[in-house]
């Protein structure tokens, strides 16, 4: 016989799902506690009648309603049928891992190639229906833990993730090759996937990870398209690596530039002279170095020539100032002045010919257009 006024309660690990009470058969005035994030539920041959939640409460025929009828008052409460009571453990469960058993085949988006892959991660569940949950999964158990729960699900969850997994795989935006940035996006999308599967059983699948995806390494298709994917990028990079070295040396070629000509500028502000000037004396030292520049007389006509034509020249040698005119000039005169009484070369033609030389010197050097040229070889053919 039963003993009276018996505690029935539950205080054991928060990683059972539900726990079977070792009180069985009790009679009524019994005691039942129910802690915070549990539920109990009384059964009675076999059958789940009343569902208690957290709370102090005394088992009478009062506050049983739907065992009301078959509790017995000539037996002196006490009840011939066969009693007993489930904790079911409402606090959310963490980190119950997962994973498939086997790869996983679809057809990659990026890449149209057949691929096989697998998964793995972890999940939190929390139990949603008492009465669902016993009713569906606990049968003659006395206890259902984690361990259990995981071991029972094994095939229920690879019925659903795997071809949730295809699915999801096949119809993203990333390739394989870019999963792993994407593991949030992919964990969302099954876990929305999964909720009602989970709900069929009263468990509220709270949370959905996939931790791992297991790729095919060592596939020739796969390595193959990897290279592919690496290279797409890595050329992409390295070319805008170069636009950028290149655009760094044309910088710096250009800085060069501007600091080397602002120091030749400053030299010559130095010196005293301008980049006219100093192409003036570039070509009078032309002139001076030609093979009949021993002849004074000779080159004081030359200088003087190209004097006169300056004057002419306008726009074809605008580039050439009468700044860097007029030393040549001065050195012209003094030049004459200081061999007017030296003997003029007696051979016509040696002169002639050290003259057109000079002409040509000052073509070349561009002071002088092809047509003035031509101009001043016909008066030097005249004056024979």
């Amino acid at each position: 016989m039963a003993d009276i006024f018996q505690i029935v309660k539950y205080e054991g690990d928060n990683s059972t799902f539900i726990w079977k009470s070792d009180v069985e058969d009790f009679n009524t005035g019994t005691q039942l506690i129910v802690h915070e994030s549990q539920e109990a539920i009384f059964f009675m041959n076999g059958q789940a009648l009343d569902l208690f939640g957290p709370g102090r409460h005394t088992l009478e025929t009062q506050n049983i309603p739907l065992v009301r009828k078959f509790l017995s008052v000539p037996t002196n409460d006490q009840t011939p049928f066969h009693c007993e009571v489930y904790f079911i453990n409402k606090a959310e469960l963490m980190s119950i891992k997962w994973g498939t058993d086997s790869q996983v085949q679809y057809m990659e988006p990026s890449y149209k190639f057949p691929l096989k892959i697998g998964a793995s991660g972890e999940m939190s569940l929390r139990v949603d229906d008492s009465r669902k949950l016993l009713i569906k999964l606990l049968g003659t158990e006395k206890s259902f833990d984690k361990t259990k729960l995981t071991q029972m699900f094994r095939i229920f969850l690879m019925a659903r993730v795997k071809p949730y997994l295809a699915q999801t795989m096949q119809n993203s935006e990333y390739s394989i090759f870019e999963v792993d940035s994407h593991m949030d996006e992919l964990s969302t999308a099954l876990h929305k996937q999964l909720t009602p599967d989970f709900a069929d059983y009263g468990l509220s699948l709270e949370r959905f990870f996939v931790t791992t995806i297991v790729k095919p390494e060592g596939d020739k298709a796969y390595e193959s398209f990897q290279d592919i994917h690496i290279r797409q990028y890595a050329d992409v990079a390295n070319a805008q690596l170069r636009q950028k070295v290149g655009i760094i040396d044309q910088q710096t070629s250009a800085q060069k530039l501007v600091i080397e000509s602002a120091a030749m500028a400053q030299k010559r502000a130095q010196e005293g002279y301008t980049y006219q000037l100093e192409r003036g004396y570039d070509i009078a030292e032309k002139v001076a170095q030609n093979e009949g520049s021993g002849n004074f007389s000779s080159a004081g006509i030359g200088l003087g020539m190209m004097g006169g034509i300056a004057g002419g020249m306008g726009a074809a040698v605008a580039g050439i100032t009468a700044e860097a005119i007029q030393p040549v000039m001065s050195q012209t005169n003094e030049l004459k002045n200081n061999f007017a009484n030296m003997p003029a070369e007696s051979d016509e033609m040696s002169s002639f010919k050290q003259k057109l030389e000079k002409l040509k010197l000052m073509k070349d050097a561009g002071i002088l257009s092809d047509e003035e040229f031509n101009e001043e070889k016909k008066k030097l053919l005249s004056s024979l």
